[in-house]
């Protein structure tokens, strides 16, 4: 077997030994692969940068373990800028185990920039996905009355940062975070009625569902998975996880790329070959 047959077969075991390769170098070892900011991802940071000190933003989490690497460091890309900027903000969960993960992440960043439960952030609670359609009709009007406690059971007129936050008049922006498509929802009775400024963080695969939304304005800005959270990154100058995981994504592809081509070559010099 010469070696143009050989790019045509080459054992599955080395493309997958590679493969490993390919994603865990960039993953343990930093490796500073170019991250090209987007209109879209400097859409959701821009609104944030705009919206008043007086008022809160809403962080609906809307996904769960399944889909955490890449709707976490969205998540998590999200809360650090708000912390960065002593912006406050409220947790609003439909996923259990989404509640869990965000709160976890919530406090660790809290720990980090020196932000206090109840004064810098709060848990609206987790709600059932059921209860969205109701919800969207009830807390625009009255916050308090329909989350009448947070997470913990701490009534909300006892949080001291809820203390002035009665209605959707005092949410600056809401930024749904999620694994499903759900966004013209809130879209439909949040933005339609009250105009108040959405950011979309969808995994890639929904991410296409947001472009409509995007260029009539519906939503301001929005993350495309891994790769938007890498750019909201940049753009914080906090390099993390996101950036990490977006270099391997890039290896990994370059990779298959370059099996591709080699295969390719093989199989058309091996032809003509044959033909002569």
């Amino acid at each position: 077997m010469n070696v143009f047959e050989r790019l045509q077969y080459i054992d599955r075991r080395i493309m997958y030994a590679l493969l490993v390769v390919a994603i865990a170098v960039p993953l343990i070892w930093r490796i500073n692969l170019p991250v090209v900011v987007t209109p879209a991802v400097k859409g959701v940071y821009d609104t944030f940068e705009k919206m008043p000190n007086d008022k809160i933003a809403l962080i609906v989490v809307y996904w769960g373990a399944g889909t955490v690497a890449e709707t976490g460091p969205e998540t998590s890309a999200m809360m650090r800028h708000l912390f960065m900027r002593n912006k406050k903000f409220a947790l609003l969960p439909f996923d259990p185990q989404g509640s869990k993960l965000a709160t976890d992440e919530a406090k660790a960043l809290a720990k980090k920039y020196g932000k206090k439960y109840g004064v810098d952030w709060v848990h609206w609670g987790y709600q059932p996905i059921s209860n969205l359609v109701p919800l969207l009709q009830s807390f625009p009007r009255d916050i308090k009355g329909t989350f009448k406690t947070d997470a913990y059971g701490t009534p909300m007129n006892k949080i001291p940062m809820m203390r002035n936050v009665n209605t959707i008049d005092d949410i600056g922006v809401i930024a749904d975070i999620t694994s499903s498509g759900e966004l013209d929802t809130w879209i439909a009775y949040i933005y339609g009625s009250y105009r108040t400024p959405m950011v979309y963080g969808p995994t890639a695969i929904i991410a296409p569902e947001g472009f409509n939304s995007l260029d009539a304005g519906q939503i301001k800005g929005m993350l495309m998975g891994m790769k938007g959270a890498a750019e909201y990154e940049k753009l914080l100058n906090a390099e993390g996880f996101a950036t990490r995981a977006a270099g391997a994504l890039s290896t990994s592809h370059l990779l298959i790329v370059i099996l591709i081509i080699a295969g390719n070559i093989g199989y058309i010099s091996s032809r003509r070959r044959r033909e002569r």
